[in-house]
Order: C-alpha cells, then sequence, then structure tokens
C-alpha cells in the first residue's frame, strides 16, 4: 500500500504544469513532464512537445530526477557499438540506426499529408495534420549536428510541406492556382532524404543529391 502510494504522489507530480528554466536562460514556462529519459526530460505544452537534455539544466533539476552522468556516458559508448554510417555518402557523419529509423519514421508520417492534399482537403485539415508532425521533425532536427546536409534536408522537407499550407489559404481565397509545385517539392526532398538514410541511391539520385548540396552550401 506504501509504495503504491509513493507511485500515486510521483504521477501528481508529474501531471502538474510548471516552469524550467535552462542554464543558458531558456524559459520552458507551464508544461509537464510527459516523460523522463536517462539523458533528459520530455516536456509537453499547448504548443507541442520538446525534450531539453539533463546538461542542459541546472543541477537541482537533475538530481530531482536523478541524472546519472556516468550511467548515461556508459550508454553512449554502447550504443556507439550500432552506429553506422547509413547513407554511403562520402563526408556524412555516422548515426546510430536507431535515430535512423526515428529519421524515416518521421519522413512517412508525411505520407498522410500528400494523401489529404491528392484527395483536395481544405487548408485546415492539411494544417491540423501537420502541426503533431511538426514537433517530431523539430526534436529530430536538433538531434542532427549542425551543418549536416541531412539535417538541412529534413528542414526543407517540413518547410515545403508549411509552404503548400500558406499556398493552399492563398488559393481558397481566390488568388491563386492549387500548391502542387510546392507539395511535389516536398515529395521529393523527402523521397531524397530517405534514399540518404536508406544508402540506397542510384547514380542520378546522386546527381540531384549534388544539385542539391550546391544550393545550401
Amino acid at each position: 500500500m506504501k509504495t503504491l502510494a509513493v507511485s500515486i504522489l510521483c504521477l501528481a507530480s508529474v501531471a502538474i504544469a510548471e516552469d524550467f528554466k535552462a542554464i543558458d536562460g531558456k524559459e520552458y514556462k507551464n508544461v509537464t513532464v510527459s516523460r523522463v529519459e536517462p539523458d533528459g526530460i520530455v516536456l509537453s505544452s499547448s504548443s507541442g512537445i520538446s525534450k531539453v537534455y539533463f546538461t542542459e539544466l541546472p543541477k537541482e533539476v537533475q538530481e530531482r530526477f536523478h541524472y546519472d552522468a556516468a550511467s548515461v556516458a556508459a550508454q553512449s559508448l554502447q550504443q556507439n557499438a550500432g552506429v553506422t554510417a547509413t547513407s554511403g555518402i562520402e563526408g556524412l557523419a555516422p548515426i546510430t540506426v536507431e535515430l535512423k529509423d526515428e529519421l524515416l519514421n518521421a519522413l512517412k508520417m508525411t505520407d498522410n499529408l500528400d494523401a489529404l492534399y491528392k484527395r483536395g482537403c481544405t487548408s485546415a485539415e492539411f494544417i491540423a495534420a501537420a502541426t503533431p508532425i511538426e514537433s517530431v521533425f523539430i526534436n529530430l532536427h536538433k538531434q542532427l549536428p549542425k551543418g549536416d546536409p541531412r539535417r538541412d534536408l529534413l528542414a526543407n522537407t517540413f518547410e515545403a510541406y508549411q509552404q503548400t499550407a500558406v499556398a493552399m489559404k492563398v488559393y481558397e481565397q481566390g488568388r491563386s492556382q492549387r500548391p502542387d509545385a510546392l507539395i511535389g517539392a516536398a515529395g521529393v526532398r523527402k523521397g531524397m532524404l530517405t534514399k540518404v538514410l536508406e544508402g540506397n541511391m542510384t547514380p542520378n539520385e546522386r546527381n540531384l543529391y549534388q544539385v542539391w548540396l550546391q544550393g545550401h552550401p
């Protein structure tokens, strides 16, 4: 009974909205801790879901959630055994199999946006479907190193979907045509990143990737 009571109290504390301030001054207001992971906490708010690493938080927060830096470092070493240069493209840093799978799953999530557009959905329907996907892309974008082409291509892919949503609104106001070119560009970028991650690019796809790289140094 005592154990159950302690568990209930822990769950109750997690569900309460609160504020956090990172050591760099960034604030997370009115958020709830939806999940505690070995290296950080996942925060949920009205604007979406984000992960904050313990190394970004004050010591008292680390202690509150029982952050063990040594244990996290050991886990990282174990995970590095599963690191793979998934694309086979020279110059790209290796990423973990887990991160590669998360990226591929995020790209597959946008298949629903393609289907909605093809079905002739409204901009409101498109935006409603895109909003939860956006937070996933933002989280994964943070996990890729700055300067990594995969990071930029991931951002460019979702930007094309965002631009499609804006253009759909304009179309509904009778001021333009349906943005078929934009949704097509999103699909091309998604397909390119998928091929890069899977490491099975054809010579033509490699050429297309090189052209994209030249436009995004």
